[in-house]
């Protein structure tokens, strides 16, 4: 315990230690870190309550007891009261930027500047191949997917300004707000697969072709094959570039208008089978949010008119009665893109998360007989 709380110590004061660099940036006066340690903010009523209604879903909770998980504790407050003391920007800032919330990235390669009221946000990254990679993304995919605009870039200081979006929080999404979501995301994707295939930016694999790079004798990966049958997995599907993380925390609903939504958090972009991100909605929600809903429809048929489209823009079909096998294969891309370095611990989390979830797919529909494997 105390090697973690040492650890968990040094990390808040890296917080810390970046943020004053960044003070150029930041509004002047007195911050304070949030309950969790997470993000540091203004010591003003109106950005704080709206840095607690956009960040507050999601944050680490702090687990320094094994089995004993909690956020507010005594080694939290006590850390919070002492490096509150210490934050207060005092200079004015300089290049015209009025920032009130610093929010590190919780991939270590970004960190992120709110200025609520010109409606910007600041990304500084740490290193340029990184800032380059975002606006390579953005200029791959904002011509299909509505992205928040970039502003301004400066490479040499490895800084890109984007339109902050005032958006509505998942945690007070309504159950139309969900489905809209879900319907926007397969209808700006088969418009996407239209102009990928007009283009020819797409390949073609085998699921099968994934088995060469996964871990040999792995039980979670034999669980995963064992749901798909022989013949699926020597079928080819069209591999394209595509987001890797769709989730509700990855789409903002415009709080102006609210029939439109953004895309965030391109970072996990790359070339996944057509069809993971449908499904990385569906398991993201379950797993993170516990809402069962997407995958329900998904299972009893909800969603296949999207499917039977989608299959028929790259010459293929969709059969039904395979919409577990069609899931497994996503779950096969999913550990080659997402779990090959996963901590064991998180790992075996993740393994019991994926049974219960197909086991919850089972009983919701009754199945062919899966093909025995010779």
């Amino acid at each position: 315990m105390v090697k973690r709380l040492k650890e968990y110590y040094k990390n808040k004061k890296k917080i810390v230690d970046k943020f004053y660099e960044s003070k150029k940036f930041l509004y002047p006066g007195k911050y304070s870190f949030d309950e969790s340690l997470t993000y540091i903010h203004l010591d003003d009523q109106n950005v704080m309550r709206k840095s607690v209604d956009l960040f507050s879903q999601g944050l680490p909770v702090v687990n320094f007891f094994k089995d004993r998980f909690f956020t507010k504790t005594v080694v939290t407050k006590i850390l919070r009261f002492y490096f509150n003391k210490k934050l207060v920007i005092s200079e004015k800032a300089i290049d015209g930027y009025r920032g009130t919330v610093y929010l590190p990235g919780g991939n270590g390669k970004e960190v992120k500047i709110f200025d609520f009221e010109n409606k910007e946000v600041l990304i500084f990254y740490n290193s340029k191949h990184a800032l380059k990679g975002k606006l390579r993304t953005y200029n791959q995919f904002s011509h299909y997917f509505p992205i928040p605009p970039i502003i301004d870039a400066d490479e040499k200081q490895r800084i890109i300004i984007e339109r902050y979006i005032d958006y509505k929080s998942n945690m007070h999404w309504s159950e139309y707000d969900f489905n809209f979501v879900a319907n926007e995301i397969f209808r700006r994707y088969l418009e996407y697969f239209k102009e990928a295939i007009k283009s020819g930016e797409m390949n073609w694999m085998a699921p099968a072709g994934i088995l060469k790079s996964l871990p040999e004798k792995d039980e979670f990966i034999e669980e995963i094959l064992a749901g798909i049958s022989p013949e699926l997995l020597e079928k080819p599907f069209a591999v394209l570039p595509i987001h890797g993380d769709l989730w509700s925390s990855n789409i903002l609903i415009d709080k102006e208008d609210p029939q439109n939504i953004f895309f965030i958090d391109w970072e996990l972009a790359g070339e996944m089978f057509f069809f993971y991100d449908f499904f990385a909605f569906m398991w993201n929600e379950a797993l993170t949010n516990k809402n069962f809903s997407f995958i329900r429809s998904y299972a009893n048929g909800e969603y296949d008119d999207y499917y039977y489209h989608a299959f028929e823009l790259f010459g293929l079909k969709f059969d039904a009665a395979r919409r577990q096998e069609y899931l497994n294969i996503f779950f096969l891309n999913m550990y080659l893109k997402r779990w090959m370095e996963t901590a064991p611990d998180y790992l075996e989390f993740l393994h019991l998360e994926y049974r219960n979830l197909m086991n919850y797919v089972t009983s919701l529909t009754v199945l062919p007989e899966m093909p025995r494997r010779s």
